[in-house]
């Protein structure tokens, strides 16, 4: 690179140079002189320390006065909750003292005992009532279904308890529609039956003279067909006749035919 090449380089370099040094020589005059136009800072002198010194004193005399009521009203309140327990408890002790005082072992019931309110026993005795009742309906269901199963042998059913019937005269008025068929109870006045049980035991032997009945062809008219409804094991109801056989065939049959005379080829009529 020749000398005439490097000097105009130089050259441009150091103008650069200037006008930057020219740029920062402005700068710091203009911060200068914001320096000096900016405001005195505040003079702080004894008495200004004084008066601070008093006020941060007084501040925390303060905070303590504060804290010291706090902590008496917590103490005032702990004397009154205290106060409060002693007199509940004193009215306790007084109270159980009046009920022992005028507790009557005959009306109340001996010491220690509770005894129930009159509408817990209001509600038990309702509730022992419905549970009579339930067990009563049940017995009557039971009875009519035991005479329902042997009535049905001769396409009958067995009726509903009447108003006011109590279950013995029921199941005496269910066994007269089929005391007929027993010989050793025919003759019986079952309403001289008082003890249940042993209306049990002609009920059981009535029952059992009458299905032995109801299987003998004997028992129904020539022209009798009783129709038999039975459930079978899937709820199905399956209906079944008994009787005579001619009952129902004799509609089917053709009238009786009698040859008188015979007419052949070689016969003359």
């Amino acid at each position: 690179m020749t000398e005439n090449m490097i000097e105009p380089k130089a050259d441009a370099q150091g103008e650069k140079l200037d006008t930057i040094l020219s740029i920062l020589s402005k700068v710091v005059a203009r911060v200068d002189e914001m320096e000096k136009n900016l405001p005195a800072a505040p003079l702080v002198t004894a008495v200004d320390k004084k008066a601070k010194k008093d006020d941060d004193s007084k501040h925390r005399k303060d905070d303590d006065e504060e804290e010291e009521e706090e902590a008496k009203k917590d103490e005032d309140d702990m004397k009154h909750r205290k106060d409060a327990k002693k007199h509940r408890k004193d009215d306790d002790e007084e109270s159980m003292m009046d009920d022992a005082e005028g507790s009557n072992p005959i009306e109340h019931g001996p010491a220690g005992e509770i005894k129930p309110d009159d509408d817990e026993e209001a509600m038990c005795d309702d509730e022992e009532e419905a549970m009579k009742a339930d067990e009563e309906e049940a017995k009557y269901a039971d009875a009519q279904a035991k005479a329902d199963s042997v009535l049905s042998a001769f396409g009958k059913s067995a009726s509903r308890p009447l108003q006011g019937e109590n279950l013995l005269a029921y199941r005496k008025r269910l066994l007269r529609g089929l005391q007929a068929y027993s010989d050793s109870y025919k003759d019986i006045k079952l309403a001289s039956i008082k003890d249940a049980k042993l209306l049990a035991l002609a009920e059981k032997q009535i029952f059992a003279d009458a299905l032995n009945a109801a299987k003998s062809p004997s028992m129904f008219a020539a022209d009798q067909l009783i129709e038999m409804n039975e459930k079978d094991r899937a709820g199905r109801t399956i209906t079944k006749f008994k009787g005579a056989m001619a009952a129902w065939l004799d509609d089917f049959k053709v009238p009786a035919l009698r040859v008188k005379e015979f007419h052949l080829s070689n016969n003359k009529r």
